[in-house]
């Protein structure tokens, strides 16, 4: 055999070597942690998404201009993984009082700003002042003229269905737990975002080991994607996120995570740049911790969302804290 026919037999030798060594791997990879019973692709498509904690801080405005407050935190639907209610504080007559709105009356206006989205939200303008109040906005008028001591100010101390109904049916904003597939009111687990935001994550066999370091928010329908996880015993200040439905409520304050302290360890890092609205990263942890999306039809989360996106395109500076 000549030179030219010994190299040629060699490469062949070499790619059928990386073939069968990369097949192998990937069966070690399949087997030592299954998928779930998904379909071949389930990628979201159109997918944005946004962390929670980018949010806090921003402000609502009404249609006239006039601020309704400033979003402070979330109550969570632990039942349907959902943002049911968007809390705001600093709200204009309230003093310390909050205020919760649907996550539906929300529509994101520009880089830094949400506008509230009254719905079918009947305005006061019967009633409304004739003198300046609250620079003559009527929004800011029917938001805050409720009497006193009404329950649509502040948070309950036990979150319960017939309160966000309450809330949802004074906005004007259609429930979404009325969707196929969602928990009906009565059946929902609420709390504050802050009950979640720094908790200690354990094992099902009781070890510690993440905290909670942040949301990551579907912008078009409020739906949690992934609960970002920091503190990992063996990788530093790397990040982890896991899908929302992986992770359970257990007592007030303690929350447990249905994988192994070796499964977490060696799951996929996060990158808030890279992988937020990243569809094949999705992909990916949803399939490596065995869960189906709830984006896909009869997945254990709902529909595929099909509304416009409450974000637009942003650029690595505009998820910096306000």
């Amino acid at each position: 055999m000549n030179k030219t026919g010994k190299i040629v037999v060699a490469l062949a030798s070499v790619f059928c070597f990386v073939l069968l060594g990369g097949s192998a791997f990937a069966q070690g990879y399949s087997q030592e942690f299954p998928g779930g019973t998904v379909g071949a692709f389930y990628q979201a498509k159109g997918w944005d998404t946004f962390e929670g904690s980018w949010m806090i801080g921003y402000r609502v405005f009404d249609t006239d201009g006039g601020s309704l407050g400033q979003i402070s935190s979330f109550v969570i639907d632990n039942t349907n993984g959902r943002i049911a209610l968007v809390v705001l504080s600093d709200v204009p007559n309230l003093g310390a009082e909050q205020l919760a709105i649907p996550f539906s009356s929300l529509m994101r206006t520009g880089a830094n700003t949400f506008e509230f989205n009254p719905g079918s939200m009947a305005l006061k303008v019967d009633d409304f002042p004739q003198w300046p109040y609250t620079n003559h906005d009527l929004f800011v008028y029917t938001v805050t003229s409720p009497p006193a001591g009404s329950d649509l100010y502040g948070i309950p101390s036990k979150i319960d269905a017939e309160w966000v109904s309450y809330i949802y049916q004074h906005y004007g904003q259609e429930p979404y737990w009325t969707e196929q597939g969602m928990q009906s009111p009565k059946e929902l687990e609420l709390y504050q975002s802050t009950k979640l935001m720094g908790a200690q994550v354990q094992t099902p066999m009781g070890e510690e080991v993440a905290m909670v370091n942040d949301l990551v928010i579907d912008s078009s329908d409020g739906h949690i994607a992934f609960v970002v996880l920091s503190d990992i015993p063996g990788r530093g200040d790397t990040l982890v996120a896991v899908p929302f439905g992986a992770l359970s409520r257990s007592g007030e304050m303690a929350f447990v995570l249905n994988t192994t302290k070796e499964q977490l360890a060696a799951a996929p890092s996060f990158n808030e740049f890279a992988d937020l609205s990243n569809p094949t990263y999705a992909d990916n942890v949803y399939r490596y911790f065995g869960l189906t999306p709830y984006w896909i039809e009869g997945g254990a989360m709902g529909t595929p969302t099909t509304g416009q996106p409450m974000s637009e395109e942003r650029s690595d500076e505009e998820y910096m804290e306000p």
